[in-house]
């Protein structure tokens, strides 16, 4: 049984997957060294939080760049690197009904049961929903359907894209119910992909042409694309996205929620041509950035999908964040100047990065955030990691169950094992492999398949399912209570 537990934790090491990069230290940055020191005070001590990132500065007609890390498929990241935007497109869609009203071919106060008569709504709350309350966040419309719910709880510990498999947008606009009362800010995807729908009904065009048309062309935003419209399978020098370095999630893809930022990828260079582009007042539907209502912060306030934030010390930043599981994505800007932040792992977060290189004095480094710091991965990951295993190889030795310590059987033999081995699939999915050493799953897999052994030398001698002992106290011989 050691034998075999040993061979079996040297062959687990350099096939498991999601360890994180072999680099000591993170990832090296490459870029101006100014940029490249802002850019290190806010990784510093979180280095290795890094998988890829891609950074530029915009200073009036001066642009400064950093590159840094892989894209997780064997490429160092470069100018033609593409991330995943998440909800930054947003702001496109919100632009793209701005140019649509000032064509004459929508307006901000239309709504959806004039868009959409022939829809039955459940709501007549939802059919009074206008396109600006969609997209200024105020539509009263749940953050997804109410539907699928439940993906979005179990998605973020799997690592699986939560938007795969979505009913229709249609479908569940017809089903939805808002919050009821005065309209107040609460951030919707679902009320961006009804926006998208509804902008795509106005202009009798499907939405990826739309914003293409009133956007990403007239600005030249050559390598921006949409999965399932432009975008065939992932793009061409993709950054994969990871939850943590090494640690691939699935990409988000849905031809619904497009404009919301789902399955949508840029390149920092094109971001530079649409920031520049309505820095400068040039680009279709700059108007969408003013600011109309109040935000979800005092701090905050709300444009056409466009965020104006104090940061304090004169820092008020034009911006929007996005992510997904395993990217994040941050555009904003003050003046002549912006800043563009790319990564693909999640706990390398560019609205961290972002606003920290513009001068924001509130924002903290990544190492005050609890979700990077060693500790908290190795709480939440050894657990799952050493305590089946280990329990199972005690267990298979003694030949003794935990509760009640009776004789194991062939039924208890097979749950441990197959619960063991469950857990240590768990592990990987929702365990922290920087913080922890990848070499303690690698000793788990070595102490399971040791007690597979004993289980297996066991099994002639135990019986099938052993029967509760008759003398054994069981609920109903407890005493009871004169009545």
């Amino acid at each position: 049984a050691v034998a075999v537990g040993a061979a079996a934790a040297v062959a687990a090491y350099p096939a498991m997957p999601g360890k994180p990069p072999g680099e000591p230290g993170g990832s090296e940055f490459e870029g101006e060294p100014a940029l490249a020191d802002s850019v290190a005070a806010s990784v510093d001590g979180r280095e290795d939080r890094v998988q890829g990132l891609s950074v530029v500065e915009i200073d009036g007609d001066e642009t400064h760049t950093l590159l840094g890390g892989t894209t997780g498929a064997g490429e160092a990241v470069s100018a033609e690197t593409r991330f995943e935007t998440g909800s930054v497109f947003k702001v496109f869609t919100a632009m793209t009904l701005v140019s649509l009203t000032y064509h004459g071919e929508t307006s901000l106060d239309r709504t959806l049961g004039e868009i959409f008569p022939d829809l039955d709504f459940a709501s007549p709350r939802t059919a009074g929903i206008t396109l600006e309350e969609l997209a200024t966040h105020r539509s009263g419309l749940p953050r997804i359907p109410a539907e699928t719910m439940a993906a979005g709880v179990v998605t973020p510990f799997t690592g699986t894209d939560p938007y795969r498999g979505m009913p229709p947008v249609r479908r569940s606009l017809a089903a939805a119910v808002p919050a009821q009362g005065e309209p107040e800010w609460s951030y919707s995807n679902f009320g961006y992909a009804v926006l998208g729908a509804a902008l795509a009904e106005e202009a009798d065009t499907a939405y990826p042409p739309l914003v293409r048309e009133h956007i990403l062309d007239p600005l030249g935003m050559d390598h921006t694309g949409m999965r399932g419209a432009d975008i065939s399978g992932l793009p061409q020098h993709a950054a994969l996205p990871h939850a943590t370095p090494g640690k691939r999630v699935q990409p988000w893809i849905s031809q619904d929620y497009l404009p919301a930022g789902v399955g949508t990828w840029t390149t920092a260079g094109d971001l530079e041509r649409f920031l520049r582009a309505v820095m400068d007042g040039r680009a279709p539907g700059v108007p969408a950035t003013e600011p109309l209502h109040e935000g979800p912060v005092p701090e905050t306030r709300m444009g056409l999908g466009w965020l104006t934030t104090d940061f304090g010390d004169g820092v008020q930043l034009v911006q929007h964040g996005g992510g997904t599981y395993g990217s994040t994505a941050f555009i904003g800007f003050q003046g002549q100047r912006g800043v563009i932040a790319l990564s693909n792992s999640f706990t390398a977060d560019a609205a961290t990065i972002g606003p920290r290189l513009m001068g924001a004095p509130d924002v903290p480094p990544l190492a005050d955030s609890p979700a990077t710091s060693p500790g908290w991965g190795l709480a939440t990951t050894l657990p799952l990691v050493l305590l089946p295993p280990l329990m199972a190889l005690s267990l298979m030795v003694r030949r003794r169950t935990l509760v009640g310590q009776r004789p194991l059987d062939r039924l208890r033999v097979v749950s441990m094992t197959a619960g063991s081995f469950a857990a240590l699939g768990a592990a990987l999915m929702m365990g922290d492999w920087v913080g922890t050493p990848p070499v303690l799953w690698a000793l788990s897999v070595g102490a399971l398949a040791a007690a597979a052994v004993v289980g297996v030398w066991h099994w002639p001698r135990a019986p099938a399912a052993r029967r509760r002992s008759p003398q054994a106290p069981t609920w109903t011989s407890w005493p009871r209570p004169a009545t």
